[in-house]
């Protein structure tokens, strides 16, 4: 009989298995989608952002998930023995759910805060803001600018032929005059930005 119900919550968790893989890639192409053509492009540093839109949700789905898959969690620890192989397995299960957790509760989390911050933002007047860039990086997938706003660092992910032409160049002989909307917190919407030298 206990090899039957065994038998039965293996093939149970299999199949859970499969369900979570499957969330969790619609999950990732969902958060690839959004970044790469729905994220509104801000700027800012306030640490409230990232405790409650992004520690506060991804600790909340993790405690979630560990009460879902309780049962799996309680089969696991009580089968597998031994100090190390616990610590193992507990660091393995909370990297994976706080993946998860992250990809699912943080990013509901951020997309709602951007959908109102940006809703914020465009109640407010523009700003026009100079920075100091730091850095031109290019990168085999990706360039960036690096710069200073309100004595914090930000960056923008740019295209390469955006960036080609200042790789060797010196980056404080350049500034970022930026166009932007102040939103929630410390945050501002990107309206736009251009790249100019500094002149003495």
């Amino acid at each position: 009989m206990k090899f039957i119900q065994k038998r039965l919550t293996v093939g149970k968790e299999k199949k859970l298995e499969k369900v979570y893989y499957r969330i969790l890639v619609g999950l990732m192409i969902l958060g690839i989608l959004y970044y790469l053509f729905l994220e509104p492009k801000s700027i800012g540093h306030d640490n409230r952002y990232f405790i409650y839109i992004f520690l506060l949700p991804t600790i909340l789905g993790l405690f979630i998930l560990a009460v879902c898959r309780r049962q799996f969690l309680m089969n696991k620890f009580s089968t597998n023995r031994g100090v190390t192989l616990w610590i193992f397995l507990t660091i393995f299960y909370l990297i994976q759910g706080s993946f998860f957790s992250y990809l699912s509760l943080g990013q509901i989390a951020k997309i709602s805060w951007d959908i109102l911050n940006n809703r914020v933002a465009k109640q407010n007047v523009e700003e026009v803001f100079d920075c100091k860039i730091t850095k031109f990086w290019a990168g085999k997938y990706s360039s960036n600018i690096d710069f200073i706003f309100k004595d914090h660092h930000n960056k923008f992910d740019v295209q390469y032929t955006t960036i080609e032409e200042y790789l060797h160049t010196s980056p404080e002989e350049y500034y970022l005059k930026i166009t932007a909307r102040k939103g929630i917190w410390d945050y501002y919407l990107v309206e736009s930005w251009i790249i100019y030298k500094k002149t003495n």
